[in-house]
């Protein structure tokens, strides 16, 4: 069985087992070689904008000989893929911007796609905002621990309407607060130390102290507090 992070093993457990499968920015094929050894997916397609990435996806298919099963495709976002090819899609170790412009570049192709599992690496307020803007429902997420940071995998379906998240909701995430799972509290509160830090730049400007953004940012640093 091929060894992969712990971050990369936690986005593969949240793929569920379907036919086919795809990694978006795949880097060396990890997490697609894990979801074809560990028989969650039938099929896989590796997918990344870059020429090297895609060489070093094609070496780990071949040491594990995933040959017949695992696609690598040479595409920027999901324009490698064709609408209704993938069930599950994974976009994983970008920013929360970069993801919700991959999902809006191609409307047909991430309409036809049954779950999506995000693991951004920075605005996760923001992509969890955008998602509940555009008729996607979060259904579930995970935090897990590797070399001591904290990272957060969203599992996330198309709904029929928008699901308007508050402020703490888009912070945190929906399903941490209600499960409040193990790493939760560390979680919550290095946000709350993101928060206080930007609160701090901003105390510099009085028309930064004086702005919506800085009363936003200490009303959502309290309610943070609050639950901590």
């Amino acid at each position: 069985m091929i060894h992969i992070s712990e971050r990369l093993k936690t986005v593969a457990s949240m793929v569920p087992k379907c036919n086919t499968a795809a990694d978006i920015g795949t880097d060396h094929g990890y997490v697609p070689a894990y979801l074809l050894l560990s028989e969650k997916c039938e099929r896989v397609i590796a997918s990344d904008i870059a020429a090297g990435p895609c060489l070093a996806a094609e070496q780990t298919r071949n040491k594990y000989g995933l040959q017949l099963n695992m696609d690598i495709r040479m595409a920027p976002g999901l324009q490698g893929l064709y609408p209704g090819e993938a069930d599950a899609v994974v976009i994983a170790g970008m920013g929360g911007a970069t993801i919700a412009a991959i999902l809006e570049e191609c409307p047909e192709v991430t309409e036809a796609i049954r779950t999506f599992v995000l693991q951004p690496m920075n605005a996760g307020a923001m992509l969890r905002q955008w998602l509940s803007g555009h008729c996607f429902r979060i259904v579930d997420e995970q935090l897990c621990m590797e070399n001591g940071h904290i990272y957060v995998i969203i599992q996330t379906v198309h709904s029929l309407e928008k699901h308007l998240l508050s402020e703490i909701e888009a912070e945190l995430g929906p399903c941490i607060l209600k499960k409040q799972p193990a790493l939760w509290r560390e979680y919550a509160t290095g946000k709350a130390e993101q928060l206080q830090n930007m609160l701090a730049q901003m105390q510099g400007s009085e028309t930064a102290k004086s702005s919506e953004k800085f009363k936003k940012t200490a009303q959502l640093l309290e309610e943070i507090k609050r639950l901590l």
